[in-house]
């Protein structure tokens, strides 16, 4: 029994030592406030540790940080270097294949065949050809001045905004110049004399796609490459040996789109909207620019507007569009979903962004067409990358039956100079020569903007990291080559999680005018470019439609009830 007894008292004095050690290292990890570059966990394997030894920092620091100067996503992750345009091309195919190998990674191309929120499924050559044709409405196309060409009438009623009246800022400019030129005429009146619609310039043009390469008698043929070629082709793709491969997207069957009437690009109008709409409700998400096209939507359908603001929409009735059809906007800079914040491991909702809830229940059960974009918020490319999977993730996985739609980010224009030469007060004569002295008539550009233009302009200066130099200027992001590399990585992983993808880049990088000015040359005034939204939603739900079949169409995608 003595020895019973005494190996039982080692043991109890064996286990308190080993707690007493356990609550030692608690109490010192407690304590301590910074966080060690060693610790293998997924804060410092997503978020290095910078090195810069700046002198701000590094007091008492020993080098380290604390962990709240690591968090901000947009600060010590990429130092501005100069980047050739070569440099440039290369991270752009960089960039591609990470967002193919993450979005195979997460979806292993299970949605190949499938349109999410519709009928179509396990039709991969039927998915191709309508995200073709929808891409071609997009990207080959011009914008084309009404009455030219004897295709639209000179005569048109442009589209009646019902929202945010900071929208026709432009159009208070142009009735002034009305004033100005004193010939008694009125805004939106018809001249006999000039012959032409007395609204600003930049409302009359409309994008008109290419009909020889969009429309349902185009053809477009692909010329097979001889056999040498093909073979030098195919060892070139060949990965490197230990290099982690992914399935590329499915074989593309043809470059043409649908080859039936639903090719046609077709104007809105409400009685074809309502039915193309199946009884859906649509939810507009994103920053600012998603809020006036939220007000271009509600306006198409000369719907009342209810709410005004864009922070105080999404607690507000929704826009009645058609018989159980609504419209709701959010503002949510970043399309973020709800996840766990701990506030005792330093993480807090960001003070640079406005993250409205939207990806709840309540309203994903209601509303089954989502517009989203992520706007022009900055993150590196990884973070970008990493958080807008996160949020297709939670989509695919939780609400199947949402068709998301998302639209690409519109490259920046620097509109100071059209505003200081008086785009917005432009009339003109019958000879089409500006009447007032000072304004200067801005069109349309043929090509979009490339970055060496951008460069040049002093999109990002290649000097900036010279601090002695006077002329450097700071970089602005995200730059023209920022807005195209995330806009493919964006299409990479919305389709991948079987969502459709609205090319619409090139198509507003083309349009310079029409912009709100006066420190915002984001957003368009209204009427104004950003009208065409009407016209591509509605046929991109139209195409969908006459794929699902006419009679039973959006049974599945229409809201229960």
């Amino acid at each position: 029994m003595a020895n019973i007894s005494t190996v039982g008292r080692s043991l109890v004095i064996l286990v308190a030592l080993v707690l007493f050690v356990q609550m030692v290292m608690v109490l010192k990890s407690s304590i301590d406030p910074h966080v060690d570059e060693n610790t293998p966990d997924a804060y410092t394997r997503q978020r290095p540790k910078n090195n810069n030894n700046n002198n701000n920092n590094n007091n008492n620091n020993d080098g380290q940080e604390h962990v709240y100067k690591a968090r901000d996503p947009t600060r010590n992750r990429h130092p501005t270097v100069p980047l050739s345009l070569q440099d440039l091309e290369e991270l752009d195919v960089l960039s591609d294949r990470i967002a193919v190998q993450e979005a195979y990674r997460v979806f292993e191309n299970k949605e190949v065949g499938r349109l999410r929120g519709t009928m179509i499924r396990n039709q991969p050559e039927l998915v191709q050809r309508i995200r073709n044709q929808i891409q071609c409405w997009t990207t080959r196309g011009r914008w084309q001045r009404r009455g030219e060409g004897g295709k639209t009438p000179a005569v048109f009623e442009p589209l009646k905004h019902m929202g945010d009246p900071r929208f026709a800022r432009c159009d208070k400019n142009f009735v002034r110049a009305l004033d100005r030129e004193g010939s008694g005429h009125f805004m939106g009146e018809w001249d006999p004399t000039t012959r032409q619609l007395m609204v600003r310039e930049a409302v009359k043009y409309e994008w008109v796609p290419d009909e020889t390469a969009c429309g349902p008698d185009a053809v477009v043929q692909e010329q097979p490459l001889p056999e040498g070629q093909q073979q030098q082709q195919q060892q070139q793709q060949q990965p490197a040996p230990g290099t982690f491969t992914s399935p590329e997207e499915p074989p593309l069957i043809t470059r043409n789109g649908l080859q039936n009437e639903a090719a046609t690009y077709k104007h809105a109008t409400r009685p074809q909207f309502c039915e193309v709409l199946a009884k859906r409700d649509i939810l507009v998400v994103g920053d600012l620019t998603q809020y006036q096209l939220h007000d271009v939507i509600a306006s198409s359908f000369r719907s009342s507007f209810v709410c005004y603001g864009e922070l105080g929409c999404l607690h507000h009735s929704p826009h009645g569009l058609c018989s159980n059809s609504a419209l709701k906007y959010a503002r949510n800079d970043l399309i973020s979903v709800p996840w766990a914040v701990d506030p005792a491991d330093d993480e807090f909702p960001s003070a640079s962004a406005v993250e409205q809830a939207w990806a709840t229940a309540d309203l994903l059960q209601r509303y089954k067409i989502l517009v989203l974009n992520r706007g022009l918020i900055w993150r590196p490319d990884e973070v970008f990358l990493q958080e807008l999977v996160f949020t297709m993730k939670y989509l695919w996985k939780n609400y199947p039956d949402v068709l998301i739609l998302y639209r690409a980010t519109h490259p920046v224009s620097n509109c100071t100079t059209h505003k200081l030469q008086g785009e917005d007060e432009v009339i003109l004569d019958k000879d089409g020569r500006p009447i007032l002295p000072g304004t200067v008539l801005q069109r349309p550009l043929v090509s979009p903007p490339s970055r060496s233009a951008a460069m040049e302009g002093g999109a990002y200066n290649h000097n900036n990291n010279n601090d002695d130099d006077d002329d450097a200027r700071p970089v602005f992001r995200p730059t023209l080559a920022d807005v195209q590399r995330q806009n493919r990585i964006a299409k990479r992983v919305v389709e991948a999680a079987g969502g459709l993808y609205l090319d619409t880049e090139t198509m507003f990088a083309l349009r310079p005018d029409g912009r709100m000015g006066e420190g915002d040359c984001a957003r368009f005034c209204a009427p104004g470019p950003l009208d065409a939204y009407a016209d591509l939603l509605f046929n991109t739900l139209r195409i969908l439609r006459h794929a699902e079949g006419k009679a039973g169409g959006a049974g599945a995608a229409a809201k229960k009830g």
